[in-house]
């Protein structure tokens, strides 16, 4: 049975008299559009990724043997890939890519960019009808832009061109009904949809695009009907997260990042994920090891057995960063491009999710997932260990394996 089969069709029902520029009402299946009465979601999936550290392309066939060997870890309610160094003859332009209901959002969202940004080029993300994954379909399409040189936003005249394209991707996401933007960085885009990961990696076609680094999410949600915009990577930006897991501390943590200026639409924990790494690194600009120690923190009895001075900046974080602690069982990877493209696998401080990570024998190239077997269906060979519990493993092209997870928590300042 396909991802769709079996499942009703949700009605929308009326649409939100606030939002100022609406679409005629109609019944529509949700592709861009959140199902009604969405709440939050529990279970777990299969995570993947895989970077060439000498910046070689790979293609989309490993990640998608990679994510689809772990099946047992699926139900067709969701699944997506990510793609960093797929546009390096416009590598400097944001790629703003949004899945539409129909051709009416689209003209809305267009006209929206077009008020606030250069638009380059835009065109449509190749897709193809898949024999077991039941229409309809979302229609998806790309802009190149680049912010406009004088970025006002709601009187606020000061934003970075990252600020300002955030500001737009929280517009379309929560104010234009039926679209939503799913992926904003320069040199990557995102892939997901509602359905199996091999239904999704041939609706798209997967194998035809190549990049530097690669991740991918199979959903396994108990309690919640899926959705193509709910599903994994969920991103901003040019950061993107696969998460496997449960955050318990979703309330709190969500609150941070909406004081913090970002629109929470997704009503998951893996999207407060997303943003509180651009707010603590980008924003922030929080080393990456010290990110990750704020979001998975060791306990205050083993704090007070660190070297003073490692003790002092843990005390400091935890203080500082208390909302940001990721309560709950996860393992997740997030893909990054600035300033170089990279690769973080990160589990939970008590390790209940299974994270492991491997590299190639002759060094060029670093693996993360769920399972061992996801590793081994792509390189037999590997060499591959555990991270330990709260502790990143951080790759990056042209650098390598700058943390393997098992060090000190500060030990590695990465930019």
């Amino acid at each position: 049975m396909s991802g769709l089969q079996g499942y009703p069709i949700f009605q929308s029902g009326m649409f939100r008299a606030s939002r100022k520029r609406t679409i005629p009402e109609r019944p529509r299946t949700h592709l861009a559009t959140r199902p009604p009465n969405l709440r939050y979601q529990m279970g777990g999936c299969g995570i993947a990724g895989c970077i060439s550290i000498q910046g070689d392309r790979i293609s989309g066939e490993g990640i998608m043997r990679m994510l689809t060997t772990m099946s047992e870890r699926e139900n067709g309610l969701g699944a997506g890939y990510a793609c960093y160094g797929l546009f390096p003859d416009r590598r400097d332009e944001f790629c703003i890519q949004v899945l539409f209901d129909n051709e009416e959002s689209k003209c809305l969202v267009e006209e929206f960019l077009k008020e606030h940004a250069d638009v380059r080029k835009d065109e449509r993300v190749f897709t193809k009808k898949v024999q077991s994954l039941a229409p309809p379909y979302p229609l998806v399409w790309r802009y190149f832009i680049k912010p406009a040189d004088k970025r006002e936003w709601r009187g606020n005249s000061s934003l970075s061109e990252e600020d300002y394209v955030v500001k737009l991707v929280m517009h379309i996401n929560k104010s234009i009904d039926g679209a939503f933007c799913v992926s904003s960085g320069k040199d990557m885009a995102v892939f997901k949809g509602n359905g199996y990961s091999y239904e999704i990696s041939e609706f798209y076609d997967i194998r035809r695009y190549s990049g530097q680094l690669w991740i991918s999410h199979s959903r396994f949600p108990t309690n919640s009907p899926g959705w193509w915009g709910g599903a994994h990577p969920i991103g901003i930006l040019d950061w993107a997260v696969c998460h496997n897991g449960e955050i318990t501390s979703y309330g709190v943590n969500k609150k941070l990042v909406e004081m913090a200026g970002y629109e929470c639409t997704l009503l998951t924990d893996t999207e407060v994920i997303a943003y509180m790494w651009d707010l603590l690194v980008r924003k922030h600009e929080l080393p990456i090891p010290a990110a990750a120690f704020a979001m998975a923190p060791w306990h205050h009895s083993e704090i007070s057995r660190m070297d003073p001075e490692s003790r002092l900046l843990a005390n400091a974080l935890r203080l500082t960063y208390k909302e940001a602690f990721l309560n709950g069982p996860f393992s997740i990877i997030v893909g990054r491009r600035e300033p170089e493209i990279t690769m973080i696998a990160l589990a939970d401080r008590k390790k209940l999710r299974p994270l492991i990570v491997g590299d190639s024998p002759d060094h060029k190239m670093v693996f993360a997932a769920s399972e061992e077997c996801a590793i081994r269906s792509i390189d037999a060979q590997a060499e591959t260990w555990t991270p330990n519990a709260g502790s990143p493993m951080i790759a990056q092209v042209g650098k390598g394996v700058i943390r393997a997870g098992i060090e000190p928590p500060f030990l590695g300042v990465v930019r």
